[in-house]
Formats: structure tokens, C-alpha cells, sequence
């Protein structure tokens, strides 16, 4: 019979590989994210339904890169992901397109967060190999 110790350092081995996977999967998710998002950019701006409906699924991605970034040790593309959460946190809770002064502060952001898990994703593809 296994004592609890060994049971416990099982689970923490399985629970170490499941990490291991999502931080080798986090790359390709993160590129089909921004993707999505680039397409939606140019919806964003104004009143009408598609750039509320744009903000709101652009937030959601955003929302979850912060949430998935923080918790596998990405903590770069964290930081700078948040820059953007924060962006677009106010247009989504009004359920409104961005402004002009939001478009350019989303624009900046997702630029430097893509510079972020360029740089942090290759160091992280170097420390593997």
C-alpha cells in the first residue's frame, strides 16, 4: 500500500507535466490569439454592435492570456497583457466600441505585447533546447 507521501508526489509529478504541456502549447495559443484579435481591431472603434461585440471577445482573449501567462511563470507577457486588459476593461463594462485615445493605447499595447512573448517565448524555446 502507498503511504500518502508517495501518492502526494505523484499528483505533483502529474500536475508538474500538465504545466509543462500548457507552457509548450502557450506559444502557438498565443499567436491564434492575437490573430483574432488583429482581425478584430479595426471593428473596435464606435457605437455600433460589431465593435461592441469586437471589444468584448478582444477583452476575453486578453483576460485569459493575463489569467494562463501569470499562472505558467510567464510573467512578462503578463505585465504587458494587463497594460491592454486595462484598456479595454472600461469599453467592455459599458458594453461600447473604443474611443480614438483607447484605439492608439490598444494599439501600443498589443505591440509591446507582442514584443513580450516574442522575447519571452524564444528565451523560454532556448532554455529547452
Amino acid at each position: 500500500m502507498s503511504s500518502g507521501n508517495e501518492s502526494g508526489a505523484v499528483d505533483e509529478a502529474k500536475f508538474a507535466q500538465s504545466m509543462a504541456i500548457i507552457r509548450a502549447r502557450f506559444p502557438s495559443k498565443l499567436a491564434e490569439k492575437f490573430k483574432q484579435i488583429d482581425h478584430a481591431l479595426p471593428l473596435m472603434r464606435g457605437e455600433n454592435i460589431d465593435a461592441v461585440e469586437a471589444v468584448a471577445a478582444a477583452y476575453r482573449r486578453i483576460h485569459e492570456i493575463c489569467g494562463v501567462a501569470s499562472t505558467i511563470g510567464f510573467d512578462e507577457i503578463n505585465r504587458t497583457a494587463r497594460v491592454c486588459d486595462a484598456v479595454l476593461i472600461e469599453p467592455f463594462r459599458a458594453r461600447r466600441g473604443l474611443s480614438e485615445e483607447e484605439f492608439g493605447l490598444l494599439t501600443l499595447g498589443l505591440d509591446s505585447l507582442r514584443n513580450s512573448a516574442r522575447t519571452q517565448t524564444q528565451s523560454e524555446a532556448s532554455n529547452r533546447s
